[in-house]
């Protein structure tokens, strides 16, 4: 009888430990679920921004053409007052 009762106590110890062991398995899981919803909002927040980041360069790189396109033509302009100015200080023969 008391062989028995060893050999459960035994069986008790052992299923304890296993209790043990598969609750901190299964907090460590619930874990690495929040962390992983963690890192899946900070990789939807970093394409939001980067997608912005995108578009906001996309803008200025046509700012930047329209502005030299602008440029050029007040360049030309300029050029173009430039000479008539030059021609009317000349003295006509």
């Amino acid at each position: 009888m008391e062989q028995e009762i060893r050999t459960l106590n035994a069986r008790i110890d052992s299923l304890i430990h296993k209790a043990q062991a598969l609750s901190t398995e299964n907090h460590n899981l619930k874990n690495s679920g929040s962390e992983a919803s963690s890192l899946r909002a900070k990789i939807e927040t970093l394409t939001a921004e980067n997608n912005a980041l995108r578009a906001k360069e996309t803008a200025l790189l046509a700012e930047r053409d329209d502005l030299s396109r602008k440029n050029d033509l007040a360049r030309a302009r300029v050029e173009a007052i430039i000479l008539r100015l030059k021609a009317l200080e000349t003295p006509e023969s």
